[in-house]
């Protein structure tokens, strides 16, 4: 996500936070089938015996490891304490225990960063992107990207904002030419990477065109309904490691489909399918019922000095 390096900086300055950043990442998957690539130091700090052996005591974290592992839990404690509520039976109170994505963009100031889905059965009900970010409003601050994926209304306070969405903007279309979703779930999976594949997305910023990279393997795997090959997952399209769009493709068990949506505050964000354009981002629209907005809050980061440098051991 990248929010504070646009104009998102000026829309939110008049609302309920100064302003939002969306970042970079190194990606970790949920999903079986696909390898965990989360980065060395995040690898090693959520790993204590991950230098073990026998008769041989782990070796002694750097301070990095140790300031990734913090900073990590800073932002699972946050997020672990928002507030859910929903009239519809069974909706989702709390976000997934593990983010399905982690990243991180130094360059932009994000020191740490993590992707978290509401709910754990079928098409998740939101995405919450969270960052701790060095410079944003001109301190260090937490920043929360909100995006809505269903059309129930629900409600979550977090870190002092209340986001209260009741549509989305992510709307299915039919894959063309897609072929029938095959029988087992391996085989869907394949699939889901070769539809994925023919999907490309840049982004405009400041003028400049900016070719976005398709991460190789989704970020999620879900099941959307009930109906036999129903299939599901989400795919990240990223400037350097970071995510501008999301793209969820779908089966009903008859056929694929697809819906997108952005995570950047980029002027013009667009997505191709075979050199035609399948969406276009809308205007942004921060408010606390949007189904896609952000917030900031101050807030103290470990290893980081309070004009957002980096602090001396």
């Amino acid at each position: 996500m990248t929010w504070a390096r646009s104009r998102w900086a000026a829309v939110l300055a008049g609302c309920v936070a100064p302003a939002i950043a969306l970042c970079g990442q190194a990606p970790k998957i949920n999903d079986a089938t696909a390898p965990d690539t989360v980065s060395a130091a995040d690898e090693a700090a959520s790993d204590p015996a991950a230098d073990a052996t026998e008769g041989k005591q782990p070796a002694a974290k750097s301070r990095a490891e140790l300031l990734a592992a913090e900073r990590f839990e800073l932002i699972r404690r946050h997020v672990g304490a928002a507030e859910i509520r929903s009239d519809e039976a069974d909706f989702p109170t709390r976000f997934a225990a593990k983010p399905v994505f982690r990243y991180s963009d130094l360059v932009r100031g994000h020191v740490a960063a993590a992707v978290w889905k509401l709910g754990d059965e079928g098409r998740p009900k939101a995405i919450l992107s969270t960052e701790l970010d060095r410079f944003s409003a001109g301190r260090p601050s937490i920043c929360h990207e909100y995006i809505s994926l269903t059309t129930t209304p629900f409600s979550v306070d977090i870190d002092g904002m209340r986001w209260t969405p009741a549509a989305t903007l992510y709307r299915f279309k039919p894959i063309p030419d897609a072929p029938s979703p095959e029988k087992t779930r391996q085989r869907r999976l394949f699939q889901l990477r070769e539809l994925a594949k023919r999907f490309a997305a840049h982004e405009v910023e400041k003028n400049e065109k900016i070719e976005l990279r398709l991460l190789p393997q989704p970020v999620d795997r879900y099941v959307p309904s009930k109906s036999e090959r129903a299939d599901g997952a989400i795919f990240f399209f990223t400037f350097g490691t970071n995510p501008e769009v999301m793209l969820l493709i779908e089966s009903d068990g008859k056929q694929w489909s697809y819906a997108a949506g952005r995570m950047t505050g980029a002027e013009v964000v667009v997505l191709k399918i075979d050199e035609t354009v399948a969406w276009q981002g809308e205007p942004l629209h921060n408010a606390p019922d949007s189904p896609h907005t952000g917030f900031v809050a101050p807030i103290e980061i470990p290893g980081i000095s309070a004009d957002g440098r980096e602090a001396d051991e």
